[in-house]
């Protein structure tokens, strides 16, 4: 096993050879970075990477489960799933609308609001370690490259 900084090199090695053709692998290094971070972060509040990631999208106010599922990587019933769980563990709640029985909204509770801002700090702290050393600059080339690969990846169409 390799430690992080040989793990680091390698990566780094792979992604100057040809970034094009490794983008998924530096993507995907990246990736399992952060997940295995935020995994270690919400564990001890038994809940899982998706759970906190729904809550998080909460936070700016109520949504329905449609808006969740078209900014989480999952389908509508996976969504409803992962609801009912964090309605049972208090961190969110269900709301009817009274014009439309039909569609229900989702808020957090105020259990949920401290969770998910707890983590949220937390995750922030981890940030600015990740980022240490790396320039404004080059953290805005960052954000302007990785906006723009998921522009295209919105607009890209895969032969059938």
């Amino acid at each position: 096993m390799t430690d992080p900084q040989q793990q680091w090199q390698q990566s780094l090695d792979r992604w100057t050879e040809d970034p094009t053709t490794n983008l998924g692998t530096f993507i995907a290094d990246l990736f399992n970075a952060l997940d295995k971070a935020m995994a270690r972060e919400v564990a001890p509040h038994g809940i899982t990477g998706l759970e906190y990631s729904l809550l998080w999208h909460c936070m700016e106010g109520e949504c329905t489960a449609t808006q969740l599922a078209q900014v989480l990587p999952v389908d509508g019933s996976r969504i409803s799933r992962v609801v009912t769980g964090l309605v049972d563990k208090g961190f969110l709640r269900r709301r009817r609308l009274r014009t439309d029985r039909r569609i229900v909204m989702l808020r957090l509770t105020e259990k949920g609001m401290e969770l998910t801002s707890g983590i949220s700090q937390n995750m922030q702290r981890y940030y600015a370690m990740l980022t240490e050393g790396i320039g404004e600059e080059e953290m805005r080339v960052f954000a302007s490259v990785t906006s723009r690969i998921v522009a295209n990846h919105a607009v890209t169409q895969w032969p059938e």
